[in-house]
Formats: C-alpha cells, structure tokens, sequence
C-alpha cells in the first residue's frame, strides 16, 4: 500500500529532511507545500495519509492551512511542527512536534496522529 504525506513547509531544506524521515517510516508518496495556498491545492489533488504541518509559514498560518484542508477533504492525520510549542497551547488535542525532532519523535507522533482519528 502506498504512503502520501503532504509537507507543508515554507523552508525547502527542512522539507526535504521531512521527507527523508517520512520516508523511513514507510511513505513513498510526497507533495510539497510552501503556503496555504499550495497546501490546499496539493491536498485536493491526492489526499494525504499525513500532513505535516509548520506552524508558522511565510505568508500565515499553518494552522489555518490545516483548519482548510480538513474542512474540504475531512479529517487526516496531522503533525504540527514548531519551534514553540506553545502556539498550540490553546489545541491540546494537536499533535505536535518541536524542532528539532528525530525519527523516533516523527514516528510516536505519527501513531499518536493516527490514534487521534479513531478517538
């Protein structure tokens, strides 16, 4: 079965290295999204089985980003991404990772992504 994440992020190294991680968790599909925008195009284009998600983009809010996409396409396992945790201190049901992360963290956020749809 084929993986598709969407990684959503405005800095194309960090993108990159997402993808290197996603790939080692089993995912062999990748779009890239630098702005809500290209988010939300991307995402209607193939329907993510993951979207990672920076908090902060260029042009505004990956929250939002995220808010858009489940409001055309339904719920999808989402890992924000932050340097600062507490811009989702308010979303204690987020999944969130602090940069930098390793693997292991990509991989127990992922399954806690998972989980979170079946709850």
């Amino acid at each position: 079965m084929s993986l598709h994440a969407l990684i959503i992020e405005d800095e194309i190294i960090s993108g990159v290295g997402m993808q290197l991680v996603l790939s080692d968790l089993g995912f062999d599909s990748f779009a890239f999204a630098g702005t809500a925008h290209q988010a939300l195009e991307q995402a209607l284009l193939r329907r993510p089985d993951l979207m990672t998600v920076d908090v902060r983009l260029l042009d505004g809010d990956g929250l939002a980003a995220a808010r858009g996409i489940h409001d055309a396409i339904g719920p999808s396992p989402t890992i924000y991404v932050t340097g600062d945790p507490r811009a989702l201190a308010d979303r204690p049901e987020a999944v969130v990772v602090e940069k930098p992360y390793g693997p292991a963290d990509m991989a127990r956020a992922y399954q806690r992504a998972q989980a979170s749809l079946t709850a």
